[in-house]
Protein backbone atom coordinates (compact mmCIF):
# COMPACT_ATOMS: atom_id res chain seq x y z
CA UNK A 1 0.00 0.00 0.00
CA UNK A 2 1.21 3.46 -0.87
CA UNK A 3 -0.17 6.31 1.22
CA UNK A 4 1.93 9.03 -0.41
CA UNK A 5 0.50 11.87 -2.45
CA UNK A 6 1.59 12.42 -6.04
CA UNK A 7 4.91 14.28 -6.33
CA UNK A 8 3.18 17.02 -8.37
CA UNK A 9 1.65 18.41 -5.16
CA UNK A 10 4.99 18.75 -3.38
CA UNK A 11 6.04 22.11 -4.83
CA UNK A 12 2.77 24.03 -4.39
CA UNK A 13 2.11 22.62 -0.92
CA UNK A 14 5.69 23.48 0.07
CA UNK A 15 5.26 27.08 -1.03
CA UNK A 16 1.98 27.39 0.87
CA UNK A 17 3.40 25.73 4.00
CA UNK A 18 6.63 27.71 4.21
CA UNK A 19 4.90 31.04 3.46
CA UNK A 20 2.07 30.52 5.95
CA UNK A 21 4.34 29.57 8.88
CA UNK A 22 5.91 33.07 9.31
CA UNK A 23 2.68 34.89 8.42
CA UNK A 24 0.67 32.82 10.90
CA UNK A 25 3.35 33.22 13.57
CA UNK A 26 3.38 37.01 13.08
CA UNK A 27 -0.41 37.23 13.27
CA UNK A 28 -0.49 34.99 16.35
CA UNK A 29 2.21 36.92 18.22
CA UNK A 30 0.65 40.30 17.43
CA UNK A 31 -2.81 38.94 18.32
CA UNK A 32 -4.21 40.17 14.99
CA UNK A 33 -5.27 36.66 14.05
CA UNK A 34 -8.48 37.03 16.08
CA UNK A 35 -9.58 39.95 13.87
CA UNK A 36 -9.56 37.95 10.63
CA UNK A 37 -12.85 36.51 9.30
CA UNK A 38 -15.05 37.54 12.26
CA UNK A 39 -18.39 35.77 11.81
CA UNK A 40 -21.10 34.09 13.86
CA UNK A 41 -20.28 30.41 14.31
CA UNK A 42 -21.94 27.54 16.12
CA UNK A 43 -19.99 26.59 19.21
CA UNK A 44 -20.37 23.30 21.04
CA UNK A 45 -18.20 24.37 23.97
CA UNK A 46 -17.33 27.95 24.90
CA UNK A 47 -16.24 29.68 28.07
CA UNK A 48 -17.21 33.24 27.37
CA UNK A 49 -18.40 34.60 30.67
CA UNK A 50 -20.98 37.37 30.72
CA UNK A 51 -21.67 38.13 34.33
CA UNK A 52 -22.43 34.71 35.76
CA UNK A 53 -23.85 33.32 32.54
CA UNK A 54 -21.85 30.77 30.56
CA UNK A 55 -22.33 30.54 26.82
CA UNK A 56 -21.96 27.24 25.01
CA UNK A 57 -23.74 25.03 22.52
CA UNK A 58 -24.99 27.98 20.56
CA UNK A 59 -24.00 30.80 18.26
CA UNK A 60 -21.08 33.06 19.17
CA UNK A 61 -19.07 35.68 17.32
CA UNK A 62 -15.56 34.46 16.60
CA UNK A 63 -12.62 35.32 14.40
CA UNK A 64 -11.89 32.32 12.19
CA UNK A 65 -8.38 33.46 11.32
CA UNK A 66 -6.63 31.00 13.61
CA UNK A 67 -8.82 28.11 12.45
CA UNK A 68 -8.22 28.91 8.77
CA UNK A 69 -4.46 29.31 9.24
CA UNK A 70 -4.28 26.12 11.31
CA UNK A 71 -6.14 24.15 8.64
CA UNK A 72 -4.03 25.54 5.78
CA UNK A 73 -0.71 25.00 7.59
CA UNK A 74 -1.54 21.45 8.68
CA UNK A 75 -2.98 20.33 5.32
CA UNK A 76 -0.20 21.91 3.24
CA UNK A 77 2.43 20.58 5.67
CA UNK A 78 1.06 17.03 5.52
CA UNK A 79 0.76 17.10 1.73
CA UNK A 80 4.29 18.46 1.44
CA UNK A 81 5.64 15.93 3.94
CA UNK A 82 3.96 12.92 2.42
CA UNK A 83 4.23 13.63 -1.28
CA UNK A 84 6.41 11.10 -3.04
CA UNK A 85 9.71 12.02 -4.57
CA UNK A 86 10.15 11.75 -8.34
CA UNK A 87 12.18 8.61 -7.73
CA UNK A 88 10.75 6.90 -4.65
CA UNK A 89 12.66 3.81 -3.57
CA UNK A 90 13.32 1.88 -0.37
CA UNK A 91 16.13 4.18 0.70
CA UNK A 92 13.94 7.28 0.39
CA UNK A 93 11.22 5.49 2.38
CA UNK A 94 13.77 4.64 5.07
CA UNK A 95 14.99 8.25 5.20
CA UNK A 96 11.36 9.40 5.45
CA UNK A 97 10.67 7.01 8.35
CA UNK A 98 13.83 7.97 10.24
CA UNK A 99 13.09 11.68 9.76
CA UNK A 100 9.57 11.23 11.07
CA UNK A 101 10.83 9.28 14.08
CA UNK A 102 13.46 11.89 14.89
CA UNK A 103 10.97 14.76 14.59
CA UNK A 104 8.57 12.96 16.95
CA UNK A 105 11.35 12.30 19.48
CA UNK A 106 12.46 15.95 19.42
CA UNK A 107 8.91 17.26 19.62
CA UNK A 108 7.82 15.06 22.49
CA UNK A 109 11.12 15.68 24.25
CA UNK A 110 10.33 19.39 24.16
CA UNK A 111 6.85 18.67 25.54
CA UNK A 112 8.34 16.66 28.41
CA UNK A 113 10.77 19.47 29.23
CA UNK A 114 8.00 22.07 28.91
CA UNK A 115 5.79 20.10 31.28
CA UNK A 116 8.21 20.88 34.10
CA UNK A 117 9.26 24.38 33.06
CA UNK A 118 6.17 26.07 31.52
CA UNK A 119 2.89 26.58 33.36
CA UNK A 120 -0.66 27.91 33.06
CA UNK A 121 -1.88 29.25 29.72
CA UNK A 122 1.65 29.35 28.30
CA UNK A 123 1.76 25.55 28.48
CA UNK A 124 -1.28 25.41 26.21
CA UNK A 125 0.58 27.63 23.73
CA UNK A 126 3.48 25.16 23.80
CA UNK A 127 1.09 22.29 23.04
CA UNK A 128 -0.63 24.15 20.21
CA UNK A 129 2.66 25.20 18.63
CA UNK A 130 3.78 21.57 18.87
CA UNK A 131 1.11 20.70 16.28
CA UNK A 132 3.08 22.66 13.70
CA UNK A 133 6.51 21.82 15.10
CA UNK A 134 6.19 18.11 14.33
CA UNK A 135 5.42 18.78 10.66
CA UNK A 136 8.03 21.54 10.36
CA UNK A 137 10.78 19.44 11.97
CA UNK A 138 9.92 16.46 9.80
CA UNK A 139 10.07 18.54 6.62
CA UNK A 140 13.38 20.14 7.57
CA UNK A 141 15.04 16.90 8.69
CA UNK A 142 13.77 15.00 5.65
CA UNK A 143 14.92 17.67 3.20
CA UNK A 144 18.32 17.90 4.90
CA UNK A 145 18.81 14.13 4.76
CA UNK A 146 17.72 14.01 1.13
CA UNK A 147 20.17 16.80 0.37
CA UNK A 148 22.94 14.80 2.07
CA UNK A 149 21.93 11.66 0.18
CA UNK A 150 21.87 13.27 -3.26
CA UNK A 151 25.17 15.10 -2.69
CA UNK A 152 27.12 12.10 -1.43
Amino acid sequence: MNYLFNYKYKKISGWIFYLLIPVGLFLWLTERIQDIFVVNVFSIFSYEWIGSERLGFGWIENGLGDEVFTLLIIVSGIVNSFSSEKIEDELISRIRLESLSLSLFISFGLIIISTFLVYNLNYMYVLVSNLFLIILLFNLIFKFRLYEHYNS
